[in-house]
């Protein structure tokens, strides 16, 4: 036999369950990741119709940056179809790490979901470590939204520029 208190524990564990499910931001409940101090960026792309991955990785402090694109297939794949490494100038790790905490700060959640029947579209995973805190953002190349988006284009355009490309 069903009781209005069991009736009302019942409503009160769901709204306490719905309360703490969220896809907000991952970083202690606020959208800031910090500051320069130990600030890394990692952007992975993955998919698309050549199923790529696709990696690009910044240090703040040690001004390191790596670039490696393969297929999708795993360790079997040998070595990466193009790469890079090397260190990227002071003021271009400022410049680059003011344009991503800036737009990182401007992102309400961290999984924007994928778009449907959007089979040929990368997946984009952004970890963005500060402080010693990671905050992950998850999205699709049609729900990326324009911060997001902002990132991957200052991440790639520097690491490019310093290639040569």
């Amino acid at each position: 036999m069903k009781t209005p208190r069991s009736g009302s524990i019942l409503w009160a564990v769901f709204a306490f369950t719905a309360g703490c499910a969220t896809t907000g931001p991952t970083i202690d409940g606020n959208t800031d990741v910090g500051s320069f101090n130990g600030a890394k960026v990692e952007i992975t792309a993955e998919g698309g119709f050549a199923a790529l991955s696709v990696v690009h990785r910044v240090e703040h402090d040690t001004r390191a940056f790596v670039y490696a694109q393969d297929r999708l297939c795993g360790t079997t794949c040998g070595a990466p179809l193009d790469s890079a490494s090397g260190t990227l100038p002071a003021t271009t790790t400022d410049s680059l790490f003011n344009i991503v905490l800036q737009n990182a700060r401007r992102l309400p959640k961290d999984d924007y979901g994928i778009t449907r029947n959007g089979a040929d579209m990368m997946s984009y995973t952004i970890r963005l470590t500060s402080q010693g805190r990671v905050r992950t953002i998850h999205a699709d190349d049609g729900t990326l939204p324009e911060p997001a988006r902002q990132i991957v284009s200052a991440v790639r355009e520097t690491i490019s520029a310093v290639r040569g490309r």
